[in-house]
């Protein structure tokens, strides 16, 4: 196999896009049908109404609990459907456009097993390991960095593995009784 090609060069021909284009189609009806479930069994009645009362004041808390929980996770259910939705929509096209099959990052072929166990992949292997590696050193919650400047405590410690890390951006003071 070529691993030369890039997607100045055309849509490939090594590969059958049309049994692509069919998968990927077939793959979009059985996701969107998922998230359409989901809409109308859980977010088309109120809390209210699927608790089954008049009022939620004389629910008991658990009861609440219970029922909003299944509430939020269907909710990320059907924001995981949603992303699976977005990455399938890119993956057909890049097909009309001509450049399915070739990794956007480094213009590589993507191999045809790794097209067949992820369709809508778009990074061959070796960009999907960079870029989860590079996404995974070093990440904070964004929050972190809001309520580390956030009045009147001028932050927050955040924790980590490291007892012995040295974090210059926070002064010492009343938050921290000693230094680290």
């Amino acid at each position: 196999m070529d691993h030369s090609s890039s997607p100045g060069q055309g849509p490939r021909t090594d590969i059958d896009l049309r049994e692509f284009e069919t998968i990927l189609l077939r793959q979009r009806k059985r996701v969107s049908e998922g998230v359409q479930r989901i809409k109308e069994g859980t977010f088309s009645e109120s809390l209210k109404d699927s608790t089954g009362e008049s009022s939620t004041y004389d629910q008991h808390s658990a009861d609440l609990a219970a029922e909003t929980f299944e509430r939020e996770k269907d909710l990320g259910l059907k924001e995981g459907l949603e992303i699976d939705l977005t990455e399938i929509d890119r993956a057909l096209h890049r097909i009309r456009r001509g450049t399915y099959g070739y990794c956007v990052s480094c213009g590589g072929l993507i191999p045809e097993g790794r097209l067949r166990s992820a369709p809508e992949a778009e990074l061959c292997l070796s960009c999907k390991e960079s870029h989860e590696g590079q996404r995974a050193v070093g990440w904070r919650p964004v929050e972190e960095g809001v309520l580390r400047d956030f009045p009147p405590m001028g932050g927050f410690e955040t924790l980590t593995d490291d007892i012995n890390a040295e974090d210059k951006r926070m002064p010492e003071g009343p938050h921290r009784t000693h230094p680290r």
